[in-house]
Order: structure tokens, then C-alpha cells, then sequence
């Protein structure tokens, strides 16, 4: 299955998945590299903070410069 906005509500009802309006999110923090370290801390962090109806302006733009950072991309 493609993961994208449109199939979001098509997981298992168990899996947690945004429950906010992804579209309103706006850019606040430029994060140079998006690896699990990132998204196990800081997103996760922005992404209760948005799920509390909050934050809508620290939306996070990941920035790959090195070419390890293709695979990110690509996944």
C-alpha cells in the first residue's frame, strides 16, 4: 500500500496515525538530515505537540546534503 494523505484512514484502526489537518502545518524548523535519531525525538515531539491542536507553525522540512540522505528520500 502507498502511504500518502489519502490512505492514511486505511490502516488498522490500532495503528496511530495524524490526527490533525496535515495541509495547515507550515515550515518552522529546517532539520539538516532526517534520520531515526530525528524522528524518534524531535518529530515525535512536534507531532504530539500538533495532535494537541497546537504548534501548526513548527512543521519540520527534513534536508538531505550528503548522498546517504537519497535513501531517506527515496523511502
Amino acid at each position: 500500500m502507498e502511504l500518502n494523505t489519502k490512505t492514511l484512514l486505511d490502516f488498522d484502526a490500532a495503528l496511530e496515525v495524524p490526527n490533525y489537518d496535515r495541509s495547515k502545518v507550515t515550515t518552522g524548523i529546517v532539520h539538516f538530515g532526517v534520520g531515526g535519531f530525528h524522528r524518534a525525538h524531535q518529530a515525535m515531539y512536534i507531532d504530539n505537540l500538533l495532535r494537541r491542536g497546537e504548534g501548526f507553525d513548527w512543521g519540520i522540512c527534513g534536508v538531505g546534503v550528503m548522498p546517504s540522505d537519497r535513501r531517506m528520500k527515496d523511502a
